[in-house]
């Protein structure tokens, strides 16, 4: 990963992802989503990969106990976090040549996962941040 990369990353965190994050949170503050279920999301992010993120999502969705307005919550964040992998294309963070193997596709979509990856770990922190700060605004 390039210092260009990392400065788009960091660019569009600070400027576009901030900016969905705040406007899903204002849209999703009187969901009841606890401090546990942020901090699993936040331990999904810390396992490093993409699929992790998805697969906390994917079970607590699965979840038969789980309250409509929190399964709400959720699919507007897993809907949110597939929508990053228009953010990749469009920041050109890799290359994609007109004619490849599928080893080639295999590793392609491996770097386009990790910049999603990077990307949805950016978007989450946000979200776990503003959060909490606006229950702590609404609750004084």
């Amino acid at each position: 990963m390039t210092t260009e990369h990392l400065q788009k990353i960091y660019l569009l965190s600070d400027v576009e992802i901030y900016e969905e994050v705040v406007n899903f949170v204002r849209d999703h503050l009187s969901t009841k989503v606890s401090k546990a279920q942020l901090s699993g999301l936040q331990n999904a992010v810390l396992a490093g990969n993409r699929n992790e993120i998805f697969r906390y999502i994917d079970n607590r969705l699965a979840r038969n106990t789980t309250p409509n307005d929190v399964r709400t919550f959720y699919h507007g964040l897993k809907d949110d976090l597939n929508s990053l992998r228009s953010k990749v294309q469009e920041a050109q963070f890799v290359d994609k040549p007109e004619k490849t193997t599928r080893a080639q596709d295999k590793q392609l979509n491996e770097k386009i996962n990790r910049y999603i990856y990077l990307l949805g770990k950016e978007y989450i922190q946000h979200l776990i941040a503003e959060y909490n700060y606006q229950r702590i605004l609404s609750n004084a």
